[in-house]
């Protein structure tokens, strides 16, 4: 059943719950007055009690329809908004998670989300049940006892006039929370990943003092929603019970002294006052639910918002690449302030191995970020076979280009889905083979459960060498026609370096390749060194020719072979 069939069942629920639950009463008060009083039927007696308890169960039944059905549709939507999210979150530009905090997106598409669901479960459906119960006791009530009924109807202005002086207060309290939970989140998301670094610097007492400071704050932040919590209800419970007290003293008394009131009605009206009271209340606390869920609505709305994804309208098929590259008077910068690549030229010819070098923070990176389309160029242009990487289909380009980042991230898995990132047509036999001809299948197998063997989050389980290796064996698989290599050797041991140098010349063959190189020794055979310096390219040429030269490369290659 779809959506709108849930909702439209559940709303004829609220519908029939609202009859059903008023009517109950009214039956009361007839038994009391007609059936035992004046006519002293038992027949009449028992054929009214038995309406009661049908009316009873199905009370009961609806109430627990009612409840499930919103609760349903309250799960379906939060299952389409948090994947909403998600789809739009892995689709964002890189820049975007540059300067956002992953601690508050993981409070975004889990604790924010789950708040909306208020919006759902005590949402427009129980709102509109509770008010349609309200109506409907006022008029049985009218039609029972008019002048009882007006006094029960001055409770009205009194408690919309306390639900809204709590509800102004209350968004605030939600949104101080909620922004104290994400700055908390985010605090211990980055503490935990750089555990390390806190430990090395002997800085634990540091960061639990910024830690329950923020603690701290977000208890405050708590405390007062629940204070206002706290003080509304005994508010609301104390003009509930005085105009209880002030209907069942005039029923009581009119029922003594006049005929104003039979037996039955102050009955009837002794259970009128409770369901009508009981749905005053639940509309002011699901107010105040609703109220949190606007403001995690809120929040997930400004992620959604935001116009953050890398651009794909090219339309162009990557069906055959020849693998030439170009930069075209590149100019590069992240933060539309200070230029990285400084209006950079040189050309990859097909097949080519090109190495870049230089100094950090030269640019080098940038490079490969703006080949990958992590980023695109500010202005110039990149070309790959003489046309504009913007006009390649986004997914098709990346899917044609190999990269062994210097930072390897490994996935909570086995080696096997680490390796295939969930490609179902790469079989274990297949990587094996692919393992045994670059010399990484013996230290896989050596690991206990070899493919299967599960790595820690970020592969923390095994050294840097080892995980090195394996991103290595990971773009070897998806047979790229473009590979780059970003700082691949750079901090391993010279055993692992020396698989890789091999493997390395096996899959750079006859494929357009990009080395960007720490270690100056690892590219000497490239057919072609491009220096950086500064957001600059300052030489080029073969390793040879650049030492001929007696300049900027030549300067770096003796100062790591003294």
């Amino acid at each position: 059943m779809k959506f709108r069939a849930w909702f439209i069942t559940a709303f004829i629920t609220s519908v029939i719950l609202a009859f059903v639950s008023t009517y109950r009463p009214i039956l009361t008060k007839d038994i009391v007055d007609y059936d035992i009083i004046r006519h002293k039927s038992k027949v009449l007696l028992m054929h009214d009690i038995y309406w009661l308890v049908g009316l009873v169960f199905a009370e009961t039944f609806l109430n627990f329809a009612l409840v499930f059905l919103s609760n349903y549709i309250s799960q379906n939507a939060i299952r389409d908004i948090r994947e909403h999210l998600y789809h739009k979150l892995i689709y964002f530009k890189t820049s975007f998670f540059d300067k956002t905090a992953i601690g508050q997106l993981v409070t975004r598409a889990v604790g924010d989300v789950e708040t909306i669901a208020t919006i759902y479960t005590d949402g427009f459906l129980m709102v509109f049940g509770d008010v349609l119960r309200v109506v409907m006791v006022l008029v049985a009530m009218f039609n029972v006892n008019a002048k009882l009924s007006f006094i029960a109807l001055a409770i009205l202005p009194v408690m919309l006039i306390i639900t809204r002086f709590f509800q102004t207060r209350l968004k605030k309290a939600f949104g101080d929370e909620r922004q104290w939970t994400s700055i908390q989140n985010s605090f211990v998301q980055e503490r935990l990943s750089g555990m390390s670094i806190i430990q090395v610097f002997n800085r634990e007492q540091a960061e639990f003092k910024k830690f329950d400071e923020i603690n701290l704050t977000l208890r405050t932040a708590l405390l007062k929603t629940v204070f206002y919590f706290s003080l509304f209800f005994p508010v609301v419970e104390l003009i509930s019970s005085v105009f209880i007290g002030l209907i069942l003293f005039y029923a009581g008394y009119k029922a003594l002294y006049s005929s104003d009131a039979t037996p039955g009605e102050v009955i009837a009206f002794i259970q009128f006052i409770s369901m009508l009271i009981r749905p005053l209340r639940q509309i002011a606390d699901r107010f105040n639910n609703i109220q949190r869920g606007l403001v995690g609505a809120e929040r997930v709305l400004g992620v959604m918002e935001q116009s953050e994804e890398m651009p794909n309208t090219g339309n162009k098929k990557l069906e055959y690449i020849q693998g030439e590259i170009v930069f075209d008077n590149v100019h590069f910068s992240y933060d539309d302030k200070q230029e990285v690549l400084k209006g950079i030229n040189f050309r990859v010819n097909k097949g080519e191995t090109v190495a870049v070098v230089g100094a950090t923070g030269a640019g080098k990176s940038t490079i490969i970020s703006l080949i990958t389309r992590f980023y695109d160029v500010r202005s110039g242009r990149i070309l790959l076979d003489g046309v504009d990487l913007r006009e390649y289909d986004l997914y098709e380009l990346r899917r044609n280009i190999g990269v062994v980042l210097q930072d390897v991230f490994l996935f909570n898995g086995s080696i096997f889905e680490n390796l295939t990132l969930g490609e179902s047509h790469i079989t274990l036999e297949e990587i094996k083979n692919i393992a045994q001809e670059i010399g990484v299948d013996d230290f896989i197998e050596s690991l206990p459960g070899g493919y299967q063997y599960v790595v820690s989050e970020r592969g923390a389980s095994i050294s840097l060498g080892q995980r090195q290796l394996l991103s290595f064996l990971r773009a070897y698989l998806s047979n790229p026609k473009i590979l780059i290599l970003d700082e691949a050797t750079s901090s391993i041991d010279p055993e692992s370096e020396k698989l890789i140098q091999s493997a390395t010349e096996k899959i750079t063959k006859n494929r357009t390749s990009i080395i960007v190189a720490h270690r100056l020794s690892t590219i000497v055979n490239a057919d072609k060194i491009i220096v950086m310096h500064k957001g600059k390219v300052v030489e080029a040429g073969t390793h040879q020719e650049l030492l001929a030269k007696d300049g900027y490369y030549s300067l770096l290659y003796q100062s790591q072979i003294k």
